[in-house]
């Protein structure tokens, strides 16, 4: 085997795959809509927990969960499966 075709085996393929997910990660960051730049106006909902929400001007959560099988809940890291 020649010094070329050790190259064009043992060096080209692993390039090209590298390139190809290269292009892959970039590509789809390429295509989003613009990103939030610091100091512009935020447009977009809330989407993060938080736990003051009166704090957040948003609504205050009032959903209660109870258990289904109408046991009452104590806290702890133990529970029934």
């Amino acid at each position: 085997m020649s010094v070329v075709q050790t190259v064009l085996a043992f060096v080209v393929p692993p390039l090209v795959i590298y390139v190809v997910v290269a292009l892959l990660t970039i590509a789809p960051k390429t295509a989003k809509r613009p990103k939030y730049r610091t100091g512009e106006k935020w447009a977009y909902e809330p989407v993060l927990w938080t736990a003051n929400p009166e704090g957040a001007h948003l609504p205050a959560h009032t959903e209660h969960i109870e258990p289904a099988d109408g046991a009452a809940t104590t806290g702890g890291a133990r529970g029934h499966w």
